[in-house]
């Protein structure tokens, strides 16, 4: 049977909001994001299974690695474009007991409390979500998020700032949970990889 997408009617935002990123899913911006960063892998000794949420999913490549290790994955993404490669991948992966595919407006939408055993978060901000996402971990869970900082506008002075952490500013938000694993990385002279911009944590609730 197909892998259908829940779509939260009630948290679905404005249309063109969705079809910006349906067209850029279709137009293939986003076809590199295929590998796993090593800083994420690594923290896969912490990840023991259960439930878990993959928050601004794309295309998926989280939740199918997440699903392969044992977990039950809640998928939300805005776009049906990428959700609907999810699904395929899913299917063709064998995953499709495990993932469970929501299409919504992450600037609306909020997760239920106390449901997942790992919250995930790659490549978005949403400073709004962050007590949500707290709220959305089971006592002991993990909330692993990791996203670019300013320093990313040395290589694309045209990103939105609004969308890039502070340096410093997800250790300062999280400091009063127990952290496992941490790392910024900082832009330097020769680095042309939006890689050494990103900032990276994983805490214990």
């Amino acid at each position: 049977m197909a892998l259908s997408i829940i779509q939260d009617k009630s948290a679905l935002g404005p249309a063109p909001d969705r079809m910006r990123w349906d067209e850029r899913y279709r137009a293939g911006h986003h076809a590199e994001r295929s590998e796993i960063s090593s800083w994420v892998l690594e923290q896969a000794r912490y990840f023991t299974g259960g439930r878990a949420l993959d928050v601004a999913c794309g295309a998926g490549r989280h939740s199918l690695w997440l699903a392969s290790l044992g977990y039950d994955v809640d998928a939300v993404d805005l776009s049906g474009e990428a959700l609907k490669k999810l699904a395929r991948e899913a299917e063709k992966g064998g995953f499709e007991d495990r993932i469970r595919i929501i299409q919504a407006d992450l600037t609306v939408w909020r997760p239920p409390a106390g449901q997942y055993d790992l919250v995930f978060v790659v490549r978005y901000l949403n400073r709004d979500l962050f007590p949500a996402l707290i709220a959305a971990c089971r006592s002991g869970g993990l909330l692993l998020y990791r996203t670019f900082h300013t320093d990313l506008l040395r290589l694309r002075p045209e990103f939105n700032p609004e969308h890039l952490l502070e340096p410093g500013e997800l250790f300062r938000a999280f400091a009063s949970f127990e952290i496992l694993a941490y790392e910024e990385r900082r832009w330097h002279e020769g680095c042309d990889s939006p890689l050494c911009c990103t900032s990276s944590i994983l805490i214990r609730i």
